[in-house]
């Protein structure tokens, strides 16, 4: 069953072609003798991804046609069920329906979702050990980054992260040619952000109707719950996982600790304990459903001590999802800029100044914790006292650490201020996703 399974799915790819894709930005890791892994939350197109890549090896002539391709989606029954020991059979059916290749005959191997089977790890290594093959495994990160798969991998992968749709991208799948900065255009800009800033970065999302939308965004939070964490990690008290999990959506941008959660749980009527709350936001991180933001500090100490700031995969998931969200797009926006960072530096923190504890909402990092770059989230600077509790804190904390310049992310103001010989830059959302 299962190699017939296989080779129904090699036919039907090679009489339908290739399926249409509107090109991602991002780069795909790709090292000989390596295989290479594509990680990422649900729903962040991994599979389309993949078309891409059998697109761009056909472009470049590194593989002759689709044929040279074996794309195999074990999120199947038949495929999903068979053992370790039955994928050997793929390469056997291949060579069976195409007997003109050999060995040294450049192959493409696409296994998405493989990690369903147990010990799948070994007969990827072995493919990837053929120089003239190139393998690409793809799937949720739990499941690609877990300690027993990365262990069995290390040394042996290189993964790439695929995140949802850049405002960039955003502006491709919806057929907009990216517009110049002349007045018209930046009003078309501003028209379609405020589009990615209340409907999110999914890719599906920015082709669905609008009455569509939020139902769309319930059903993927309910599924990467149920699926990617209460399914996997076999949750003993779902109520529990979940409470929190709407906790954290309710504060999305804002600061919490474990303790506070805590409290919040226990006034909610549902019995818990702290460590079983670690291991939910643990697991939800592991999903990528959420991210924590930490004190930037060089004393693990005082960043244990302080709060943490919790940002989801996207904005548009968490305020949809929100039990408590007033229609206000400020936090989205926060949340938007640390995605945008995250894809982008190693090290994403939050600060606190020495003498006033005034937070900054990002100070950057490079590799070696080195800061780089401090950046203010304001959605409206236009209140005199608004302004001076965005800037000087900036300043002060620019000059501290000897950095020139800072910038302030708005919705629609763009200025230039110069704060004690320090050029802080106010500059609208929309402009800073395109150019930064």
């Amino acid at each position: 069953m299962f190699a017939v399974e296989v080779q129904r799915k090699i036919e039907d790819f090679r009489e339908y072609g290739l399926s249409s894709y509107i090109p991602r930005d991002n780069k795909v890791h790709i090292v000989e003798n390596c295989i290479s892994t594509i990680i990422g939350a649900r729903r962040v197109g991994k599979s389309y991804r993949l078309n891409q890549i059998i697109g761009d090896m056909l472009n470049s002539h590194q593989i002759e046609s689709i044929s040279n391709v074996c794309p195999l989606d074990f999120d199947n029954p038949i495929l999903s069920s068979a053992k370790a020991s039955e994928l050997k059979v793929i390469q056997e059916v291949f060579f069976k329906i195409s007997p003109e290749f050999s060995l040294k005959t450049p192959l493409l191997f696409l296994l998405d979702e493989i990690h369903k089977i147990d010990g799948w790890e070994n007969f990827v290594i072995e493919l990837s050990r053929n120089p003239n093959w190139k393998v690409f495994v793809s799937g949720s990160s739990s499941d690609l980054l877990s300690d027993s798969i990365a262990k069995e991998l290390r040394g042996k992968s290189i993964k790439t992260i695929l995140y949802p749709l850049s405002f960039k991208e955003f502006l491709k799948f919806k057929g907009i040619s990216l517009p110049n900065f002349s007045t018209i255009g930046l009003a078309e800009l501003s028209r379609f952000f405020e589009e990615y800033l209340k409907w999110g970065s999914f890719p599906a999302i920015s082709k669905t109707h609008d009455m569509s939308r939020d139902v769309l965004l319930r059903e993927y939070f309910d599924t990467m719950i149920l699926k990617d964490i209460i399914q996997r990690y076999n949750v003993s008290k779902p109520k529990q996982c979940i409470e929190l999990y709407k906790y954290l959506l309710s504060n999305m941008a804002k600061p919490y600790t474990i303790d506070s959660a805590y409290q919040h749980i226990k006034e909610s009527g549902y019995p818990t304990s702290k460590d079983a709350l670690k291991d939910y936001i643990n697991w939800a991180e592991d999903s990528w459903l959420f991210f924590s933001a930490a004190l930037f500090s060089d004393s693990l100490k005082e960043i244990e001590r302080n709060y943490k700031k919790a940002y989801c995969i996207d904005w548009a998931l968490a305020n949809q999802n929100s039990p408590v969200w007033d229609g206000k797009y400020s936090r989205a926006l926060e949340n938007m800029v640390f995605i945008h960072l995250k894809q982008n530096f190693p090290k994403v923190r939050y600060y606190l100044t020495k003498s006033k504890r005034e937070e900054i909402d990002f100070i950057v990092c490079d590799q070696f914790s080195k800061p780089q770059m401090l950046i203010q989230v304001c959605y409206d600077l236009s209140a005199k006292e608004t302004l001076q509790r965005e800037i000087s804190p900036l300043a002060r904390s620019c000059k501290y650490f000897g950095l020139k310049e800072a910038y302030i992310i708005t919705m629609n103001q763009e200025n230039v201020f110069d704060e004690d010989g320090v050029k802080i830059y106010a500059i609208p959302a929309y402009k800073w996703l395109l150019t930064f």
